[in-house]
């Protein structure tokens, strides 16, 4: 297999050197760009009527007629719900990367910026969780609970999955989530106070993403062809679990919709695979050249409309 130093265009630094000095240039960064939401986010100000809160071509039943058929207020409460839903799945997301920095901080030295910068990821997504759930406090939803499949993996995953392989499971995650909230924040027809949150989050968002790429670039290119491919399927089970759980029946229930007909609709709505490639458009070639995407794991990947001939 094609190792990470042995690409075109890469550098032939030793990984580890590498990763501490992204390590270290990250400690830095996180020092002079990390904001509390409790005070850089102004949760008083009231929310804007007539304003999305995601981007309409991103309601997963945008383009149906079903949704041509919704007034105006409907389609508002729908992108509202739609907006919770997807927080708790940010927030299932980070509860696990908790359990992962912890594990992978246990028994290495405190003192390497490789550790000192995971603690500070543990903080960081701390202050995530919690503004996630203020945001969905302040539009005038509730909070969704995980599906429970997905809470039953997660149970397993954040104890005894290898930390690498939740490495790679939790940089798709955020690096899909991330596409969306980069949207949001710079989409003006948008709620302000939702582009807030999701300004700050892909500030602090990024340095994870750059410090989880360089412990991929390490770690996959030592793996056997056995374990790789057990993480290439492991990872399409990912992209198959976030295609799942996008179409929520209980969002539909609380907009006020028939949550069967809703499910249907979304599910075979065209718009779903635009967004789906709209979201992985990074990660995919990404994971693709560095080889956890590949064999039999290709076929989801492409199947759900995630990866696009070069």
């Amino acid at each position: 297999m094609t190792t990470a130093t042995d690409r075109p265009g890469r550098r032939s630094e030793d990984p580890l050197v590498r990763q501490t000095k992204k390590a270290t240039q990250l400690l830095v960064a996180s020092a002079r760009h990390s904001y509390d939401p409790r005070v850089d986010v102004n949760w008083d100000e009231p929310l804007e009527e007539g304003k999305w809160f995601l981007p309409e071509k991103r309601i997963s039943l945008y383009g149906t007629e079903l949704y041509d058929s919704l007034s105006m207020e409907q389609k508002l409460l729908l992108s509202r719900e739609e907006l919770a839903s997807s927080l708790a799945a940010g927030v299932w997301t980070e509860h696990i990367l908790l359990h992962l920095v912890s594990r992978y901080a246990y028994k290495r030295d405190i003192t390497s910026p490789q550790v000192q910068f995971a603690l500070t990821e543990v903080a960081d997504e701390v202050r995530h969780m919690i503004m996630f759930a203020q945001l969905v406090e302040k539009t005038g939803s509730e909070f969704y609970p995980v599906n429970p499949k997905t809470q039953r993996a997660g149970l397993l995953l954040k104890t005894f999955a290898p930390v690498p392989a939740l490495w790679a499971m939790l940089l798709l995650t955020e690096e899909f989530f991330d596409r969306f909230q980069r949207e949001q924040a710079s989409d003006e027809t948008v709620q302000p106070l939702v582009r807030t949150v999701a300004r700050i989050h892909v500030v602090e968002e990024a340095r994870h993403i750059s410090f989880a790429r360089t412990e991929l670039e390490r770690f996959v290119p030592t793996l056997s062809k056995r374990r790789l491919q057990m993480l290439r399927d492991f990872l399409a089970s990912v992209v198959k679990s976030i295609r799942r759980d996008r179409y929520n029946p209980l969002m539909y229930e609380r907009a006020g919709l028939d949550p069967k007909v809703c499910v249907e609709a979304g599910r075979n709505n065209p718009v779903g695979l635009v967004n789906g490639a709209y979201g992985a458009e990074r990660i995919a070639p990404y994971y693709k050249s560095i080889g956890l995407i590949g064999g039999r794991s290709e076929k989801v990947w492409r199947s759900a409309g995630w990866l696009k001939d070069a």
